[in-house]
């Protein structure tokens, strides 16, 4: 188990000192708001699901496992970072998977995590969110 966070810890310093993007398989959906590409967890920023344990949870899990089945992602990087991911906006065969989330009533926007707005429209679209806000979003 520490071989593979040494692994990864250094699969993301290197891929973090040459890049603010990060392209490749999606190799484990941990939530529906949280991916690993070719490795290295990944963040979405602006995009709040509730945890895997709640029923919308699973719910955004599974359809984020339904959208990057075997494909490969390519995510913008702001430089942050949270816990052991980076943070960033990914897509996957040219669509935002935040977008597609939050269109979809599956997830919603984190309005202090979006402060481009690059999700304004696409909550407006899909109307209130029904699920849990955390405090932190706000």
């Amino acid at each position: 188990m520490i071989a593979r966070w040494s692994l990864i810890a250094g699969l993301l310093a290197s891929t973090l000192a040459t890049a603010e993007t990060l392209e490749g398989q999606v190799t484990h959906v941990r939530d529906g708001d949280t991916i690993e590409v070719t490795g290295v967890p990944v963040r979405l920023r602006g995009v709040n699901c509730e945890e895997w344990d709640k029923p919308r949870g699973r719910q955004a899990t599974e359809r984020m496992v339904q959208l990057t089945r075997g494909k490969g992602a390519v995510c913008t990087l702001n430089g942050e970072r949270n816990g052991d991911c980076v943070i960033g906006w990914c897509s996957v065969d040219g669509i935002d998977l935040g977008d597609t989330l939050i269109r979809e009533r599956i997830c919603a926007r984190c309005n202090r995590y979006d402060p481009e707005r690059r999700y304004v429209d696409a909550q407006a679209a899909a109307g209130s969110w029904r699920g849990r806000v955390p405090g932190y979003c706000k």
